[in-house]
């Protein structure tokens, strides 16, 4: 049996007054990094994202240049384990990878051609992603993209960890560094 490849991917950085969707480039060496272009939006607005999101699918994973070992981050492994210079934080207006994980709630999504896997971790006691799922879904191509965007909406109803937002996502914008 053929294993299925993703035909779309991203990750999307839920903060308190934005989110942020950079694209996932893969590399020949096939890891991904977060490239330019990056969107961001309002995400109170569930339209926008459903839009950010029909246009990060569209876009797909495009093949990027291998990148120079001097650019990478490696694990303990040897293995790539990130940019030094990442894309994000400076588009979800924060100085570093450990606050953007402090203020942010991060879920990967990626498609198949049978449908969507979507991931999102829980909190760790230091305030960063924890290396525990809080979500781990599976929805079958027939949702499309609103299917989609109500999966990631009635989960980030069920977080109260982002910093500077009310428990209520519905109730727009009305607790900023409260």
């Amino acid at each position: 049996m053929k294993r299925e490849k993703p035909n779309g991917a991203f990750n999307l950085f839920f903060l308190a007054d934005r989110a942020v969707i950079p694209t996932s480039g893969k590399t020949p060496s096939r890891y991904t990094v977060s490239i330019e272009p990056v969107q961001v939006f309002d995400w109170h607005d569930k339209a926008a994202l459903a839009a950010a999101i029909e246009k990060q699918l569209a876009i797909g994973i495009p093949q990027i240049p291998e990148l120079n070992d001097k650019e990478l981050i490696f694990d303990q492994d040897g293995q790539p384990n990130g940019l030094k210079n990442p894309v994000e934080p400076n588009y979800a207006g924060v100085s570093t990878w450990d606050e953007l994980e402090r203020k942010s709630i991060y879920f990967s999504v990626q498609r198949f051609p049978s449908g969507y896997l979507v991931d999102s971790w829980k909190r760790a006691a230091d305030g960063k992603w924890s290396e525990e799922q809080s979500l781990e879904l599976r929805l079958p191509a027939s949702v499309g993209v609103s299917g989609l965007v109500d999966a990631i909406w009635a989960h980030l109803q069920t977080r109260k960890d982002l910093p500077g937002v009310v428990t209520d996502i519905n109730q727009p914008k009305t607790a900023r560094g409260a």
